[in-house]
């Protein structure tokens, strides 16, 4: 391989190699310089060792993603929900201008370009797209498609930040609490619409319980006798949003028993009375639709009520934010709230919460103080 002057001025260099089918090629390529001929052919002539030993070359990093999503979701090493979210990640990328391009010509710079666009989403999203860019990198490198990691350069080892505050989902103050309970207690359903969802909103608001799993629970799930709610499974997305009845939880610690207090119990009791009869035998179900409740159905219900209360516009998950402050304010230990919660571990209790524990805090050194003198009294 040798590159040569044209009359144009610009330098071409000749390389032979062998196509799919055995047959014997040749390539030209051209440059400014002689160093930019011989580049382009070097690149050239590595896809096609490359090629020849059975690597991919051509795939993109959504191409990798896909790949390993696709599997994992047929192996049933992650739900219908958690593929479905995965898929929507990707498609960040895809549309993006190193979407369609080769993983092995993707430049550093590319990246840098990318992460800019990125900070247009919330720092949830960012998080989720820069880990699928890491995870795309290390399976490219156990593959022998790429040679180096670029998400471990200097420039790409921090994710970018959104330029969007994070969103903060607060429970109501005890005003606040105190107007809406008024307003969903005279609220009347009108004729046309065949859901209630007043006992929904109740049990979460007293239990805690995620909107998913109150839409999945059937009357078995209630034990009076033992006191306990048993949360065994939910309601979640599948692909395309489609509403799917899960028989597990959203996480594994999401499976647990929660106590029936004295406030939910004619909640639990009225629900089971007005349980329709379904093929799913589930207690809350849409007769009309003959499908599961979605959270999305019970949300636009929460929203009017709100309106009429004049509380900010929020999500219904501020109920369950709602039932954690009261017990915080009500003393309840963060390691009961945790198991109640079903979070994963008590740093997720302390970090949701911190707010309010650290509000609950305010008057800690005062205690201190008071019992420390009562001793000091004490042993005088």
């Amino acid at each position: 391989m040798f590159a040569r002057r044209r009359t144009d001025g610009r330098y071409e260099c000749r390389v032979s190699y062998l196509d799919e089918d055995g047959e014997k090629r040749k390539k030209s390529f051209y440059g400014e310089t002689e160093d930019e001929c011989y580049e382009q052919a070097e690149a050239f002539m590595e896809v096609k060792t490359m090629e020849n030993e059975g690597i991919e070359c051509g795939l993109t990093i959504p191409d990798i993603l896909k790949r390993k999503y696709e599997y994992d979701f047929s192996m049933n090493y992650v739900t219908e929900a958690a593929y479905d979210r995965n898929l929507h990640n990707v498609r960040i990328i895809e549309e993006s201008r190193i979407g369609d391009k080769p993983i092995i010509n993707v430049t550093e710079r590319d990246l840098e370009i990318f992460f800019k666009t990125l900070t247009s989403y919330a720092n949830n999203t960012i998080s989720k797209v820069y880990q699928q860019l890491k995870l795309a990198y290390e399976i490219a490198i156990e593959e022998d498609i790429v040679g180096k990691n670029l998400m471990n350069s200097r420039k790409l080892q921090r994710r970018p930040k959104s330029r969007k505050p994070d969103k903060v989902v607060k429970g109501f103050t005890e005003e606040e609490q105190k107007r809406f309970m008024k307003v969903l207690d005279e609220y009347k359903v009108p004729a046309w619409r065949n859901n209630n969802y007043k006992n929904q909103i109740l049990i979460a608001l007293y239990t805690g319980m995620r909107m998913g799993e109150i839409n999945a629970l059937r009357p078995m799930d209630i034990d009076f006798e033992k006191g306990v709610i048993y949360v065994r499974r939910t309601v979640s997305k599948g692909l395309k949003d489609r509403a799917i009845l899960r028989e597990t939880t959203k996480t594994a610690k999401g499976t647990r028993e929660v106590p029936i207090n004295d406030l939910v119990k004619p909640v639990l009791e009225d629900a089971l009375r007005n349980a329709p009869k379904n093929k799913m035998d589930l207690i809350f179900f849409d007769v009309n639709k003959k499908d599961v409740i979605t959270t999305a159905q019970v949300n636009c219900q929460f929203k009017r009520l709100l309106v009429k209360a004049q509380i900010t516009d929020r999500g219904q998950h501020a109920l369950r934010h709602t039932f954690a402050t009261r017990c915080i304010e009500a003393g309840v230990p963060a390691i009961v709230l945790r198991d109640w919660m079903g979070h994963t571990n008590i740093h997720v209790t302390l970090d949701t919460y911190a707010d309010v524990f650290s509000r609950m805090n305010d008057d800690a050194m005062t205690k201190f103080v008071d019992y420390t003198g009562k001793i000091s009294r004490l042993q005088a």
